[in-house]
C-alpha cells in the first residue's frame, strides 16, 4: 500500500514539473512579439561577434571586419553591435575612434606583415653572413661560411624584429621583394655587362666578387628605395607589384630568347622588361585599387594561358625554337587578358558588400564559376563557409558542416 502511494506520489509531481514547463514556454512564446525578436536578433549577434572574434583571433582580419560590419548592419540596437563597434575601432576601420582593448582571445591587429617580414629578414641576414660576407672577405674555407651562417641568421631575425613591427602587410611584402628583386637585379647587371671577366673571352660569366658586389649593392637600395616610396601600399598593390616583375622576366626571357638574341642582350632584355613589369604593377595596383586576391586570380588566368601554351608545343611540335616559345608567350598574354576581363572590378561583389562579407555569409559566397542572366561569366575564388545539415544517422538532428561553392548560377 505504501509503495502504491509513493509511485502515485511521484507521478504528481512528474506531471506538475511538465506542467510548470509547459506553462512556462506558453508564457514565454505567448508574449509581445517585440521582446522575442529583440531577445533573437540579440543572440544572433553575438554569435556573429564571437565568430568573427574568432576569424581575428586566427588573422582573418578582413572576413572578421565583414562580420563586424554585418552585424552593425543587420542588428543596431543590440550589444553585439556595440561591441562591433568597438573591435572595428581597434582593427583601425575608416572613421574609428582611438583603438581600445583588444576583445578577450582576439588579436588586436594584423601580425602577417610582421611575421613575413622577419622570416624574409632572417633568409636575408642568412645569405648575408654566409655567402656574401665571405666572398667579399675573399674566405676561402670552409669555417668562415660557417661561422657567416651562425650569426646571419640571427642578426638578421633581430634586425627584422627591429623594424616590423610598425610595417603593414602591403608594406612588408613590398620591401622584403625590392631586396629581393635588388639583389637579382645586382646579379643579373653583372652578367650582362660582364663585370670582372677577362677581355678577351666573349662568354666568360663574370668576376665573383663583382657579381655578389653588385647583388649586395642592389638588395640594398631596393631595400632603401621601397622603406622610403612604400609608406601607404596596399596589400594588392604589392600583390600586383611582384607579380608583375615575375610576368616582366618572362616576358623579357621568352621574347629575346624567341628572337635568338645574344647573351648579353638575353640578360638585358630580361632584366629591362622585368623592371618594366615591376612598375606597371605597381602602377595599376594603386591606380586600379587591386585587392590581393584579384592581382593573384589575373596571374592565375596567365598561368593557365602559359601551360596551355606549352601543351600545344608538346601536340603542334613547331620547327623552331622561336616557334616553341612564340606560342606559350602569346597563350600567357591572352591568359592575363581574360583574368582581368573575368575579374572585374570589385571582384562582382554587390555594391557595398566585400569579397569578405561574401565568403563569410554563404547565401553570397562567390563559386568557381559564376553567371547571372545577361551578364558575362566570372570566375570567383570559392570560399567555404560554415551551414548546417540534417544527420540522417541521428534522426534528422542538425550538425555543422563547410560548403564550398563551385557553380552559381542566376536566372
Amino acid at each position: 500500500m505504501n509503495s502504491r502511494l509513493a509511485a502515485l506520489h511521484g507521478e504528481v509531481r512528474v506531471r506538475l514539473r511538465d506542467l510548470a514547463i509547459i506553462a512556462l514556454l506558453a508564457a514565454v512564446l505567448g508574449g509581445p512579439r517585440p521582446a522575442t525578436a529583440q531577445l533573437t536578433a540579440a543572440d544572433s549577434a553575438a554569435v556573429l561577434v564571437a565568430t568573427a572574434a574568432d576569424f581575428e583571433e586566427r588573422g582573418e582580419l578582413e572576413v572578421a571586419r565583414a562580420l563586424y560590419e554585418e552585424v552593425i548592419r543587420r542588428y543596431p540596437d543590440t550589444p553585439g553591435a556595440e561591441m562591433s563597434r568597438t573591435r572595428l575601432e581597434a582593427l583601425g576601420a575608416p572613421g574609428g575612434a582611438a583603438p581600445t582593448g583588444p576583445a578577450p582571445g582576439a588579436a588586436p591587429q594584423d601580425q602577417r606583415g610582421d611575421t613575413e617580414f622577419r622570416v624574409w629578414s632572417t633568409l636575408y641576414g642568412l645569405w648575408l653572413g654566409g655567402v656574401a660576407v665571405p666572398l667579399l672577405a675573399d674566405a676561402s674555407s670552409s669555417e668562415s661560411h660557417g661561422v657567416g651562417l651562425l650569426l646571419g641568421g640571427p642578426v638578421g631575425y633581430l634586425a627584422g624584429r627591429v623594424f616590423s613591427r610598425s610595417l603593414s602587410v602591403g608594406r612588408s611584402r613590398t620591401i622584403s621583394w625590392a631586396g629581393t628583386w635588388g639583389t637579382w637585379q645586382g646579379v643579373g647587371w653583372a652578367h650582362a655587362l660582364n663585370l670582372g671577366a677577362d677581355p678577351g673571352c666573349e662568354y666568360c660569366d663574370p668576376g665573383e666578387q663583382e657579381a655578389v658586389t653588385a647583388a649586395l649593392a642592389g638588395g640594398l637600395a631596393g631595400i632603401v628605395t621601397a622603406a622610403l616610396l612604400s609608406r601607404d601600399t596596399s596589400e594588392g598593390t604589392a600583390s600586383a607589384t611582384y607579380l608583375g616583375s615575375l610576368w616582366g622576366t618572362w616576358f623579357g626571357l621568352g621574347g629575346a630568347t624567341a628572337l635568338d638574341l645574344d647573351d648579353d642582350a638575353i640578360w638585358a632584355s630580361t632584366l629591362l622588361v622585368g623592371n618594366a613589369g615591376l612598375v606597371a604593377g605597381a602602377l595599376a595596383g594603386s591606380r586600379f585599387d587591386l585587392s590581393s586576391r584579384r592581382a593573384h586570380l589575373i596571374s592565375l588566368g596567365g598561368l593557365i594561358g602559359g601551360f596551355g601554351g606549352v601543351g600545344l608545343v608538346l601536340i603542334t611540335k613547331p620547327n623552331s625554337t622561336s616557334g616553341e616559345l612564340a606560342i606559350p608567350l602569346a597563350t600567357s598574354l591572352a591568359g592575363l587578358g581574360l583574368g582581368i576581363l573575368l575579374t572585374p572590378e570589385g571582384d562582382g561583389a554587390p555594391e557595398g558588400e566585400s569579397g569578405a562579407a561574401r565568403a563569410a555569409f554563404g547565401s553570397s559566397s562567390p563559386a568557381l564559376l559564376n553567371w547571372s542572366g545577361g551578364a558575362r561569366p566570372e570566375v570567383g575564388l570559392p570560399m567555404p563557409f560554415p551551414t548546417t545539415v540534417p544527420d540522417p544517422e541521428r534522426n534528422g538532428r542538425r550538425h555543422t558542416a563547410w560548403h564550398v561553392p563551385l557553380l552559381r548560377l542566376r536566372f
